[in-house]
């Protein structure tokens, strides 16, 4: 007897009606659509976008928002924990000194992250029978979006640790350490050893939890010897390649955005809750608009993040 495998997953075909459909009605029916499009944005988003690997979005509301004396836009205030100078010994019959209470704060400032506004014909999207047309609608949103938001991080940090000049070997004002290195010899596993104590060196004393670098670089795990990684994983690389992974202790994220992440490079960093804060005041939308036979859409976000504790980071160059 033969069995058919029955799904309720719709076809492309009749993701294109159902969203064609949608752009033939009224209003309510359009912003259905939008939100249709917007769900798979945000799956799609997160897969691409590697800051939210480094920093877990957020979700926040308007009920959180603190309003600014300097700004118009919306942010909000966090503390950070108070510092300590450490305990003494003191001769009995005496009492400490005093210490005054001071809880440092900063904030989050929002912004709002759009992609182009494309614009189509609607007969010439009828077309597509077999593509979902959803994913030919937001694919180019999604990755201009995403690398923005990626971009933005990345210039951010490497601000912070050049002390604004963009180089390597400049002392972070806030850690009076040198966190962003040269280290020769290439990436060895002595070498790599060497370049996750630049962050262990600030008084913070944070190990790093997460490296990020790009394939490039990542391949060259692969030239690593049965001396280097020790038993049977040397021959599993060799034949396998490298893949993400956890290494001493580390997570490394593998990127694809060469642009943002060169060659030979590695970002460090510590834990979220020693590093920063990444909010999402309102999640990736889909905005679709109909007049006559043309349709526009774009998408956009609105987005927070602040590194408060440069500590926290760390970046070495191997030349």
């Amino acid at each position: 007897m033969a069995y058919e495998t029955v799904t309720n997953d719709p076809t492309p075909r009749e993701v294109n009606e159902r969203f064609l459909a949608f752009l033939d009605g009224e209003n309510g029916q359009k912003k259905q659509a939008g939100d249709a499009a917007s769900d798979y944005i945000r799956d799609k988003l997160r897969e691409e976008s590697f800051l939210e690997n480094i920093l877990p979005p957020i979700p926040v509301g308007n009920n959180d928002l603190d309003i600014q004396v300097d700004t118009d836009k919306p942010a909000i205030v966090q503390f950070k924990e108070p510092g300590s100078p450490g305990a003494v010994t003191l001769p009995f019959g005496q009492l400490p000194y005093n210490e005054y209470i001071h809880g440092p704060r900063f904030r989050v400032v929002f912004d709002r992250i759009v992609s182009p506004k494309f614009v189509a014909d609607v007969d010439t999207l009828r077309t597509y029978t077999d593509i979902d047309i959803r994913q030919v609608l937001s694919d180019n949103s999604i990755k201009d979006m995403g690398a923005e938001q990626d971009a933005k991080f990345l210039g951010a940090v490497n601000y912070l640790l050049s002390n604004g000049t963009f180089a390597a070997g400049a002392t972070v004002t806030a850690t009076g350490v040198v966190q962003w290195q040269n280290i020769t010899g290439g990436i060895t596993r002595e070498t790599i050893s060497q370049a996750k104590t630049v962050m262990m060196k600030t008084p913070s004393r944070f190990a790093p939890s997460k490296a990020l670098l790009n394939m490039i670089t990542f391949t060259a795990f692969e030239a690593w010897g049965r001396d280097e990684v020790g038993g049977d994983l040397a021959e599993e690389i060799f034949i396998n390649g490298i893949t993400e992974r956890r290494i001493g202790g580390v997570d490394y994220i593998v990127t694809i955005k060469t642009d943002l992440v060169p060659d030979n490079v590695i970002y460090w960093f510590s834990a979220p809750k020693n590093l920063g804060k990444f909010m999402v005041l309102e999640d990736s939308t889909m905005y679709i608009d109909k007049k006559a036979y043309f349709i526009e859409f774009f998408c956009y976000k609105t987005i927070g993040g602040t590194i408060a504790n440069v500590a926290g980071v760390a970046r070495t160059d191997f030349v």
